[in-house]
């Protein structure tokens, strides 16, 4: 019996994590999968003018394509409406929910009403609906959904430090000092405005904390501003973007790691099983301080879950009452790769 092929598609494939190690996982079990090429950003202005193109061009290219399997990674989910059109399989693949995304940049405007519908029609029109996180697959489920699967975004197998931790902690200057890192994006969706209010309250509260901020992003120069307007250099060191082959090595010289995001339209739907970041800080066994929504609501220690007004308390607290208590073993991507080997023998690509 002939394999079927399989389409991967994506509006960014070459910055997609998750369609990078599902595009690995199955050609390591021998699946026909080629990755969808979109036409690139047109040059020039207006943007909104060349967003429209593009989506035009890509709505061309994805019905002229042809395979057997059509997995689609969700936002902008009107990238693959398209795709009702076409013969096949139709894998919808939600990475998180982009109607709320919109939600929270446009409030609840005319747009994020035809995004929900469409996320809507994706989900009732899909032959196979697959979700990061238990939250996302419930909400499917309520949408009427044929088939609904969870295939976390679980780190990779080989995700770890290259480096000693002390000796590492050395170079940084952090000899013995407690440490928190924040790792990721500066910007206001990612908590920038939180992150500076817990870096002013731990470091006024320990003066030997050291700060660690690994990231870069379009607040940077307002962090920046913050650190030495409050005279926090000595406290605080920003390391800028680094490769993701280190992260693993800054997230080692820490003891706790912080995810400052604030409440929004999102925060019933994230997890530790979607955030990238939370699940490499939880495989390497460090203490997350998580804002009390979603996933992290219920999760179990390393998972600190606290309401975003109170993380800086929770840092503060768990240095003075740090305790040992046992650690639940995170998942590796190993877990992912096994339910979506199920998934493709189902569809009859393995």
């Amino acid at each position: 019996m002939k394999k079927r092929s399989v389409l991967l598609i994506g509006t960014e494939p070459d910055r997609m994590i998750r369609l990078q190690r599902v595009h690995d996982s199955l050609i390591s079990l021998g699946v026909n999968v080629s990755v969808f090429k979109p036409v690139d950003r047109p040059r020039g202005r207006p943007r909104i003018l060349k967003g429209i193109v593009r989506y035009l061009v890509i709505s061309l290219q994805l019905l002229l394509s042809r395979a057997d399997i059509y997995h689609f990674f969700n936002v902008p989910d009107n990238v693959g409406m398209p795709l009702l059109l076409k013969r096949g399989t139709l894998v919808y693949d939600v990475r998180t929910p982009w109607a709320a995304v919109l939600e929270g940049t446009f409030g609840k405007s005319p747009l994020v009403i035809v995004a929900r519908t469409i996320e809507k029609t994706m989900t009732r029109s899909a032959d196979q609906v697959v979700c990061v996180n238990s939250m996302l697959a419930e909400r499917a489920v309520s949408w009427g959904a044929k088939s609904v699967v969870v295939i976390p975004n679980y780190p990779a197998e080989d995700f770890g430090p290259s480096k000693d931790r002390e000796e590492f902690r050395r170079a940084l200057c952090l000899n013995g000092a407690p440490v928190v890192l924040y790792l990721g994006k500066l910007s206001k969706v990612e908590g920038i405005d939180l992150l500076m209010d817990v870096i002013k309250t731990t470091c006024k509260a320990m003066p030997n904390l050291r700060f660690l901020v690994v990231g870069a992003g379009p607040e940077e120069h307002k962090l920046k501003h913050f650190i030495e307007s409050h005279s926090l250099e000595s406290q605080v060191m920003m390391t800028g973007w680094v490769p993701h082959e280190d992260v693993a090595n800054y997230i080692n010289v820490a003891d706790v790691c912080l995810l400052p995001r604030p409440w929004d339209s999102c925060s019933p739907f994230i997890g530790p099983e979607s955030v990238w970041k939370a699940g490499e800080y939880l495989s390497l066994g460090k203490p997350v301080v998580a804002p009390r929504m979603g996933g992290f609501a219920s999760a179990p220690f390393p998972v600190l879950p606290v309401d975003p007004s109170e993380m800086a308390d929770a840092i503060i607290n768990y240095f003075k009452n740090m305790t040992k208590k046992p650690i639940t073993p995170h998942p590796r991507w190993p877990e992912s790769h096994r339910r979506l080997k199920e998934l493709y023998t189902r569809l009859g690509a393995i």
